[in-house]
């Protein structure tokens, strides 16, 4: 696989959503076969080629006891005794969707009969899970472990495949609730989809030998047409009267001419408008076309009038192209006013976002919209992360927090664009440093571009001043002068010149950063929301509560708040997701298993607009 590499965005003002279609059937896959599955319909989730350790793997050494590190784009794990090591990571993905997992790993040194190789669905305590063993003696097995016992679904078979002096290629593939487990590319087992444990992925080198993985590779299966999305464009259109004005009781021709834009074949796209009260269609208000070849324009009219009881003086047309994954359609502004000559299409206009539609490499092109004639430059995203555990003297040990921070990293780098990301764990979120990289931020960041803050530690607040605070990891006490507060965070966050600014704590006493309710634009998932949206600027915060403590302990190694909040990043399958449904997908769940309400607001006195910060998922 191609190493990542780190690029610039550049995107128009309107976001375009990207619908994704249901499932089609995927009789053409041949899932028994290692090369049944085409290598195109294969996303990856999570994918790590040891050239550095930006996964954040537990390197490092204990005497007598292992080794683990980073060397020659390999990852190296040795047990020292007589104890199997082991190390794993979160890797959140829902686990009904087909996915596919891969990993190249090589027996080195050491007891040729111990198991070593790939485990998966593992809980965060390290204490159960599924495994796809083999060892250096030839042998593989693929087992449960339940914490007091092992379930063999395969106990240890010596196999041809197992190659004993070099790399074993372990693959795991789930698909139409079926396992197929395959070693260097041969298929050696088949059986019925198992749950998960938990949602940890991970070595275990067995006792004194050593392991060398080469790359683990995670992939969600997804549906053709995700890869290869059809486009229906509007090319032109106008309206027509025998008097050429709108005038009620004369009956109005809306004539339009579209083509598949698209490198496949459309099938039964519906092409249909929907009309003011009182204003009556002739004929038809929708067609189902039965096909349109690649190129193909086709022309498509409709005829209406208002009748008599209409009172407005305009009428609005809202045209929809359905089962289409792009379109132009819900951009265009098609109106007619009352004894008004009748309009027509910008044809330059028109033209322009054609070509941005075309096939381009870029995956963020195309997303400019008929009724934007300005275009400006979406700038990079930027993310901070904070996590803290390892508090000192006053301050409690916190358990969730470092795995909360490091999983909302994670799935930043591989699920969302984000450009710039700094993370700050225990002993590195020190006062000073959250303070400096904050400051980084205003001298930084551009006034298109887009900050992502997240913050799992302590927080306190005094009532006696009504402030509240973070607890950075270098607090000894109570004492406000090792804190920071809401209001130095209002400060720099007022600072940092960006489009849109979204915060998110989980943290006691959070929701001080904010004392005002902020109102939203309606959803919608079509591109006038985003367009919207997007255009004004932001400043917002989501807290994992209001002034009252929250809790640490949770759900599979989080917090209750963190947890909900991970689902609902990892779950989103939306092109665009805005932090306004990101709290609303998150605030139920939380509310209903928790004591805690969380909140979403502006953050005060820093120069919010109404607008969104805007989560833009990759295209794998």
């Amino acid at each position: 696989m191609m190493k990542k590499a780190t690029y610039l965005l550049l995107i128009h003002l309107i976001l375009n959503s990207y619908l994704i279609l249901e499932t089609s059937s995927q009789t053409n896959w041949k899932p028994e076969e290692y090369a049944g599955i085409p290598e195109n319909i294969k996303r990856d989730i999570f994918y790590d080629d040891f050239i550095d350790n930006r996964n954040l793997w537990d390197l490092g050494e204990n005497i007598n006891t292992w080794i683990e590190k980073i060397d020659n784009g390999n990852l190296y794990i040795e047990s020292l005794n007589y104890i199997a090591c082991q190390d794993y990571l979160p890797v959140p993905f829902d686990e009904e969707i087909d996915f596919e997992i891969e990993a190249n790993i090589a027996f080195i040194s050491g007891d040729k009969y111990q198991a070593c190789g790939l485990q998966w669905g593992k809980t965060s305590e390290g204490q159960k899970q599924f495994d796809f063993f083999f060892s250096g003696s030839g042998q593989f097995t693929i087992d449960k472990f339940t914490g007091n016992e092992f379930f063999d679904y395969v106990p240890f078979t010596e196999s041809e495949f197992v190659n004993r002096t070099g790399y074993n290629k372990l693959t795991i593939r789930k698909t139409d609730n079926n396992y197929y487990f395959f070693l260097n590319e041969q298929l050696v087992h088949k059986m019925p989809y198992v749950s998960f444990i938990g949602k940890n992925i991970g070595f275990q080198v067995g006792k004194k030998s050593a392991i060398d993985i080469d790359f683990i590779r995670v992939s969600e299966l997804v549906n053709i047409d995700e890869i290869e999305p059809s486009q229906l464009m509007v090319m032109d259109y106008n309206f027509t009267s025998s008097s050429e004005k709108f005038e009620k009781g004369i009956p109005v021709t809306l004539n339009l001419k579209i083509k598949n834009t698209g490198e496949k074949l459309l099938e039964k796209p519906v092409i249909e408008i929907e009309l003011p009260l009182f204003v009556e269609v002739i004929g038809k208000n929708s067609y189902i076309i039965d096909k349109i070849e690649r190129n193909e324009e086709k022309n498509i009219s409709f005829k209406f009038f208002a009748k008599k009881e209409y009172k407005s003086d305009r009428i609005n047309v809202e045209l929809n192209l359905l089962k289409v994954n792009f379109t132009n359609a819900n951009d265009l502004e098609l109106s007619i006013t009352l004894n008004k000559d009748l309009p027509k299409a910008d044809e330059n206009l028109l033209a322009q976002e054609y070509s941005a539609y075309r096939g381009s490499g870029d995956p963020l092109k195309g997303l400019n919209v008929a009724k934007a004639r300005t275009e400006i430059q979406i700038g990079n995203y930027y993310a901070l992360i904070i996590g803290i555990d390892d508090y000192k003297d006053d301050w409690k040990k916190l358990k969730n927090a470092i795995n909360d921070a490091k999983s909302v990293e994670y799935l930043l780098r591989n699920k969302y664009e984000f450009h710039y990301i700094k993370a700050l764990y225990n002993e590195q979120a020190t006062r000073k440093n959250i303070i400096h990289e904050l400051e980084w931020l205003t001298d930084e960041v551009k006034t298109n571009d887009n900050v992502f803050i997240f913050f799992s530690g302590h927080g306190d607040y005094k009532k006696d001043i009504q402030k509240g605070y973070w607890v950075p990891v270098d607090a000894t006490s109570h004492s406000v002068a090792e804190y920071i507060s809401n209001s130095d965070l209002q400060s720099l966050i007022a600072s940092i010149k960006s489009k849109h600014t979204l915060l998110i704590s989980d943290a006691c006493f959070s929701g001080d950063i904010f004392r005002g309710k902020t109102l939203m634009l309606p959803y919608k998932n079509d591109n006038k929301y985003y367009n919207k949206v997007y255009s004004l600027t932001s400043r917002k915060a989501i807290s994992s509560g209001g002034i009252e403590p929250v809790l640490d302990g949770g759900k599979d190694g989080h917090s209750v708040f963190s947890y909900y909040l991970l689902k609902c990043l990892n779950s989103n399958q939306n092109r665009f997701y805005d932090g306004g449904q990101l709290y609303n997908d998150l605030k139920i769940p939380v509310v209903n298993n928790s004591e805690q309400t969380p909140e979403f607001n502006p953050i005060k006195n820093t120069g919010d607009e109404g607008g969104q910060f805007i989560f833009v998922r990759k295209y794998q």
